[in-house]
């Protein structure tokens, strides 16, 4: 969620400069810190031991945020970030860390957060999921702003703590595919009759073609649906035109997007506006992964839970008796039907749910019995189910997480309910960032 600053009776020091800081450590978001006058200060860019001159931009009561203005003594370990773009992007602020110590970073952030949040520190972590740092993500949004002074259509991602776009060129965290695009389209956006009344694009990378979707705020006229249609033609790709957030159409010849996870022998079709994962390579040793510590058998009754379009329900389906896979949004729901027909596997159902509403495991799906439960739930995690989990008294539990707070928060009632920490491990699904996805296995205690 974005979060604006406002300012505040506790701003006094704002813009103050303050020189000669001696960054004393890293947080788990890979940012410097040091302690000034009793407060923790955040300095984005800072590694330890560096010395720099810093410019307070937020003094809060409980912390002070910073930007540095001066390094006075370099890190060893600082690199030459290697995007152009990098001092004003609001994406990939860790380029300045070489991949192995970003890793490392992240890895201390989870155990650090286990412990805080679930009262307990894992003896030592699995070994990390990666996948190469650069060039990795398959989609991708850049926003688009009309300048009326210019009359030139903006494309790209927002400033670092802005919400204004930089003059995007690149992106080195894209598949060179799309990143490639990013000129191109932006030429087209300029030749639009109706670029004043456009809202974002959309770039993905399929595992059989590359779409394209565009948000448009009127309708396009016929000469703007001509231009894109020869642009596509030209590039080889799909594209999508979105006029509300339920209306897409396909200005072009459309085949069905799909991608594969080849070790499992699964292929997923979804549409354009549906959830994927962006770092394919990763999302396969993740599967993967998930399904090793679940130790199947052909006998087990597993529960999917947070399911999305069946990307872990179908490889484990191939697997055991049988799979009942749960997913909030209809939509993915049908998906997920669809892919598990597609691939004959008549030994899963899915099932539309709100896992956040206590009524809906109530339903007959959360009236059978399980022994072995997955759940890969969004950034709010899983509060409100983790009693039925546990209740269920599963084997094994697998938590996929994109937030190390809300898995560690939703892992000490499990702790509390007989489960032991078994496994537990990060997943650089987004490197040059300082997102952290991991996943845990928790297994019951016997008491034999």
């Amino acid at each position: 969620m974005a979060q604006f600053f406002k300012a505040s009776s506790t701003n006094k020091q704002h813009n103050k400069i303050i020189k000669q800081c001696v960054i004393e450590k890293l947080d788990h978001q890979g940012r410097g810190m040091l302690f000034h006058q009793n407060k923790p200060m955040f300095v984005e860019g800072g590694l330890v031991g560096e010395v720099v001159d810093v410019s307070v931009d937020e003094n809060k009561k409980r912390y002070k945020k910073a930007s540095i203005l001066k390094i006075q003594r370099k890190s060893d370990l600082r690199v030459e970030p290697e995007c152009k773009h990098y001092q004003e992007c609001g994406g990939c602020h860790l380029q300045h860390i070489e991949q192995a110590t970003q890793i490392e970073v992240k890895q201390q952030g989870l155990s650090d957060l286990f412990a805080r949040f679930a009262k307990h520190r894992p003896s030592q972590l699995e070994a990390t999921l990666t996948s190469d740092a650069w060039h990795y993500r398959r989609c991708a949004r850049f926003g688009v702003i009309y300048d009326r002074k210019t009359k030139k259509v903006q494309m790209g991602f927002r400033r670092s703590a802005s919400s204004q776009l930089i003059n995007q060129e690149m992106c080195l965290v894209l598949k060179e595919e799309l990143s490639d695009l990013i000129l191109p389209i932006k030429s087209l956006l300029n030749s639009l009759q109706g670029k004043m009344d456009l809202g974002h694009i959309e770039l993905l990378k399929a595992d059989n073609t590359i779409a394209v979707l565009l948000r448009h705020l009127k309708p396009l006229s016929k000469q703007d649906i001509g231009l894109i249609q020869e642009f596509a033609n030209v590039h080889a790709l799909q594209f999508y035109a979105q006029s509300n957030p339920t209306t897409i159409s396909c200005l072009t010849e459309q085949s069905q997007l799909s991608y594969t996870l080849p070790e499992q022998d699964c292929t997923f079709e979804f549409n354009i506006d549906d959830f994927v994962q962006v770092n394919g390579a990763v999302n396969e040793k993740m599967v993967q992964q998930a399904i090793n510590w679940l130790e199947l058998s052909s006998t087990d009754c597993v529960l999917d839970l947070f399911c999305g379009l069946g990307n872990f329900s179908l490889p484990i389906a191939k697997q055991v008796e049988k799979v009942v896979a749960v997913e909030g949004v209809q939509k993915m729901v049908q998906r997920g039907t669809d892919n598990a027909q597609k691939s004959h596997l008549n030994n899963i159902q899915f099932f539309q749910a709100d896992l956040s509403d206590l009524n809906s495991l109530k339903a007959d799906w959360a009236k059978q019995s399980y022994n072995k439960i997955l759940l890969d739930p969004a950034r709010a995690g899983a509060a409100e189910c983790m009693d039925f989990v546990a209740n269920q008294k599963p084997s094994h539990i697998v938590y996929v997480s994109c937030d190390p707070v809300t898995l560690a928060r939703d892992s000490a009632l499990l702790l509390a309910k007989g489960y032991k920490l078994t496994k537990l491990g990060l997943i650089d699904m987004f490197p040059q960032t300082a997102h952290m996805e991991s996943m845990a296995l928790f297994t019951k205690i016997s008491h034999n």
